[in-house]
């Protein structure tokens, strides 16, 4: 009986996960060829600190292999895991370059509830967060080579790992010892354009009798992909314009069409623009005056839309599109590792693990945007055609636009170094009870630098330069306006022609590099035990009692220029924050039948965790799963839990930072209140109106055209832990008379309370005076003045949102042996069922996204691989559902492109064994060049579409 069910449990293997195919295989030919009173070794299974002997885990687990990383031909763990259905791109070097602190991350999404959700484990501890005051894990610290084997448990996991586990649990299992040399090397260069990687890798290690060690080093090199290195973006891109045939809200138009084809912003020029005389003016490249070109004319809008000034065709003046922007950001990195083990005696055993990763990312935005440069007419720069244009209008100034190209585009570098070192001791207590103990201490430190930024102040004395006893100076006015001197140090700029004829003086003053340091820590110790409580008619009780303590600190030290806010757009303070948990845990396995008519098994699990933190207090988590073998062919398994998220670092104690919201709103304004969709208008009324605000108001045209309204972002020391209820039941089927077949499915569904959300300006300005009453949490963060005009507001987090999601897994593996060779089939599906967000809570907010871009209903992965002797090949086929971009509040009104087209690509991998020793692999990723859809909403989206295209990759590894 007891080999029967080893058995089972090995072909159970895939469907449930416990471990990799060949750690479980080995397991079974040992039990085969013992007798039956032989122990079998237990297994701990990700999902539950419990050795057991096989796969009986109530929960899925999905194992991915080195074999399929392989495979994969990935550097990257990131873009594997961003592949598989259920889960999503959380930052990756495709979609990060616009993100600062955090341009070139690569970190996971489990379920699409956010990177911040999803617990990345490394050997089942803890692993510091890849960004200062953040939990989520950046990939780049995971050096791909090292990789034994990847485990991802969804669902019901913070009962057994704590806090972050609301989606699920990535356990990446490394490599704990290795004899002999291993070198790997590969290549991958697209077709077209940039993006080119390089990746190599070294792997050392001895093991002896007792122990053994392993040492590693990965060097991964991702070049930059500009968007413009893309014909199918650069020669004819996809967007879309207002519709000039649109006459209303109500006219059943439309209000944008999609547009084919170069279009040109015919603002901000680089050699300054404005307009004058009902005429559009700009500078030629001996600084005169001469009218802006904008080609062939503007592309026909919307008439009510005034300030939509595109042009079509080739580039003339203005902005050309997509300059100076990425589709990916280069990214360059090095990992080191060691790790080993030592058996101190046959019941107690030392292990140790130390990572050192360096990462070096460089992003890149436009250049500075100057919207109001006032120029006087005795600006000793401005030329006689100018100050005669300005003579004829009777105007004593002008206010011009210009793109700073003076200063070339703003670039940031981020460099990351990350240092993590673990020491274990696990081993037998009795012949029934084992333990198993560990210290570990992390360190994080990012460094910003930002060239090409400018010094605000110093910009503008520049600017208002005047001719004073024979030289051109840097005007020191009196409150009159008169010039009554010059400003020391000063060194005047001329903006009316095209920039690179500033002096180097001019260039030092002005600009700067704007620097900031972030960093934090991670110290944690953890102590389980597990064993047999007693033995019940079914068989033993397992369980397993844990303790772990956890320190987290973060800080930021932004240089002098962003902490004084003398940089254009940048300003922020300096913040320190920590926060410690302790944290004990229990599970405990019930077995309650065995070998009865109508259940082979039926077990029962229970997992309880209380958690006490510093920045929150105490809370709790538990799950209850129930496992049913019907026969040797079929199995059931059930799981409700209910699963914490504390707040990070960053979310309770980040500093205040300057935060522009980009389009002046007021909630309150008449004409805002005549377009607010009817459910809300009533309740706007009455709030605006209780807010003091006269029923008619309008902020004044100064206000309106002031640009992007500047506020504050930072974080929320009252937050509180979200909770997640969490179901999972399906069925795993494993036909006996189909040998190598099986197939799982599982209903999953999350429903988060408390949901820590950020909010922008305009999601707390409707939130506030959509409510109720103004007596919710959203209306303290908006500031008016006097004139009721909004002066302040302060972005973010605020727990107030309710989320659900709620899908189906399906996995299904076929493995078979022909006269030709070796067949295997793997597909794995993940279909959302529904999908709802209230980001207020009320009622009336509730939205259902389903089905949308972001949560698709299908996404499904197809392995196909045939092995002939020394010869592997693989066929992945990977698949995303047709979407809408909007479920809920989308009408014809609007535009007539909501539906977003189904995707799918095709990877091939070839490998072949040319000697004992050295392996050869070719791949072709992207095989027939699938581009993003040719749609407005989708034709740059880097998270869910392929933007490099087709790509070829070539390797080598050899061991020795």
């Amino acid at each position: 009986m007891f080999n029967n069910k080893v058995s089972k449990a090995v072909r159970l293997a895939i469907a449930f996960g416990a471990a990799s195919t060949a750690a479980l295989a080995s397991t079974a030919v040992s039990a085969e060829e013992n007798t039956e009173t032989e122990e079998v070794e237990r297994i701990q299974v990700t999902g539950s600190k419990i050795k057991r002997i096989a796969a009986t885990a109530p929960t899925p687990v999905v194992v991915i292999g080195r074999v399929e990383l392989e495979d994969a031909g990935v550097s990257n763990v990131n873009d594997f895991l961003s592949e598989m259905p259920a889960a999503e791109v959380g930052l990756s070097p495709e979609n990060s370059n616009n993100y600062i602190y955090a341009n070139g991350l690569n970190t996971t999404d489990l379920r699409g509830l956010g990177s911040s959700r999803t617990l990345v484990l490394v050997n089942g501890r803890r692993f510091i967060g890849g960004s200062a005051g953040d939990n989520a894990v950046d990939l780049n610290n995971i050096a791909t080579s090292m990789i034994e084997r990847i485990e991802i448990s969804t669902g019901g996991a913070s009962a057994v790992y704590g806090a972050d586990a609301v989606a699920g649990v990535v356990n990446i299992i490394t490599r704990t010892s290795f004899d002999g040399l291993e070198i790997d090397a590969a290549t991958t260069r697209p077709f077209e354009g940039g993006g080119e990687q390089t990746f190599a890798s070294l792997v050392f290690g001895k093991e002896f009798d007792g122990g053994g060690f392993i040492f590693n080093y990965d060097f991964a090199d991702q070049k930059q992909m500009a968007k413009r290195d893309k014909s199918w973006w650069y020669d004819n891109p996809v967007s879309s314009v207002p519709n000039p045939n649109n006459t209303g809200g109500d006219d059943g138009i439309p209000a944008r069409i999609p547009y084919e084809g170069k279009k040109h912003y015919a603002l901000y020029d680089e050699s300054s623009e404005f307009f004058l005389g009902g005429d559009h003016w700009t500078f030629d490249e001996n600084r005169n005056l001469r009218p802006f070109d904008n080609g062939d004319g503007y592309i026909p809008s919307d008439p009510t839309s005034s300030l939509y000034r595109y042009y079509a065709g080739e580039y003339k003046d203005g902005i050309e599109e997509g300059a100076d922007e990425f589709f990916r950001t280069p990214l360059t990195r090095h990992t080191f590792n060691i790790a080993g083990n030592y058996e101190i005696n046959e019941n107690h055993t030392l292990s140790f693990d130390t990572v050192y990763s360096l990462s070096e990312a460089f992003g890149q935005s436009t250049p500075v945007f100057w919207r109001s440069l006032n120029i006087r007419k005795d600006n000793a720069f401005v030329k006689d055609d100018l100050r005669q244009l300005m003579e004829e209008n009777e105007v004593e100034s002008i206010t011009m636009r210009r793109l700073a190209n003076d200063f070339g585009p703003r670039k940031y570098n981020q460099e990351r170094s990350t240092f993590r070192t673990s020491v274990g001791l696990d081993g037998f207590i009795n012949d029934n009870w084992s333990y198993s103990t560990y210290f570990q201490h992390g360190r994080l430190q990012q460094d910003t630098s930002w060239f090409g930024e400018v010094i605000t102040e110093n910009f503008e004395n520049a600017l208002d330069a005047v001719m004073l006893n024979g030289n051109i100076v840097c005007a020191n006015r009196n409150d009159e306006g008169e010039v009554v001197g010059a400003i020391s140090g000063c060194t005047p700029i001329n903006v009316m022609g095209a920039p690179g004829q500033h002096s180097q003086d001019t260039i030092d003053y002005i600009t700067t590099v704007a620097t900031a340091q972030h960093g934090g820590t991670q110290t944690s110790f953890g102590a389980t035990v597990t064993g047999d409580l007693f033995e019940l008619p079914a068989g033993p009780v397992g369980s397993a009692f844990s303790f772990e303590w956890r320190r987290d600190s973060a800080y930021e030290e932004p240089g002098t220029g962003i902490r004084k806010g003398l940089i254009f757009g940048n300003s922020g303070l300096a913040y320190s924050g920590s926060l410690n948990v302790k944290e004990y845990s229990t599970e405990i396995i019930l077995p309650l039948v065995v070998d009865h008519e109508w259940a082979q098994e039926l077990n029962l699990e229970l997992a309880y965790r209380y958690m006490d933190y510093s920045s929150t207090g105490g809370d709790s988590a538990y799950k209850v799963g129930l496992t049913y073998q019907l026969n040797d062919d079929i199995r059931f398994r059930a799981t409700m839990a209910e699963s914490v998220r504390a707040p990070n670092i960053e979310e309770l104690y980040s500093a205040a930072g300057t935060q522009f919201y980009g389009t002046r709103f007021d909630q309150c304004a008449a004409d805002t209140i005549q377009n607010t969709d009817e459910k809300y208008r009533a309740n706007v009324i009455k709030n605006c109106a209780a807010a003091g605000i006269p029923e008619g108001w309008r902020p004044s045209q100064e206000w309106t055209d002031g640009g992007s309204i500047e506020g504050k972002l930072g974080g929320n020391n009252t937050l509180q832990n979200e909770v997640s209820s969490d179901v999972v039941f399906g069925f795993v089927y494993t036909p006996t008379a189909i040998e190598g077949f099986d197939i799982t499915v599982d209903y999953w569904s999350f429903e988060i309370e408390n949901a820590i959300e950020n909010y922008n300006y305009r999601e707390l300005a409707e939130n506030c005076y959509r409510a109720d009453s103004l007596d919710n949490p959203f209306c303290g963060f908006i500031t008016r003045g006097d004139n009721f005009e909004v002066v302040d507001f302060f972005q973010t987090s605020l727990n107030a949102a309710e989320e659900k999601k709620s899908g189906v897994d399906i996995e299904s593996v076929y493995d078979f042996e022909t006269s030709i060779g070796e067949f295997g089939v793997k597909l794995t599906a993940t279909y959302v069922e529904n999908y709802e967000i209230n980001q207020t809570g009320n009622p009336i907010d509730l939205l259902v996204n389903t089905g949308e871009q972001d949560h698709m209903r299908w996404r499904a992965r197809l392995n196909t691989s045939y092995e002939y002797g020394d010869f592997r090949a693989v066929l992945v086929t990977n698949y995303r559902h047709s979407a809408v971009n909007d479920r809920n509040g989308w009408n014809i009104e609007q535009h007539d492109y909501n539906d977003i087209p189904s995707y799918t690509t095709f990877d091939l991998s070839m490998n072949y064994r040319v000697l004992e020793n050295v392996d050869l692999r070719f791949g072709i990723q992207n095989m027939f060049d699938r581009t993003p859809p040719r749609h407005p909403l989708a034709f740059e989206d880097t998270s869910w579409y392929d933007p490099i295209g087709r790509r070829a990759t070539f390797g080598v590894n050899i061991k020795l």
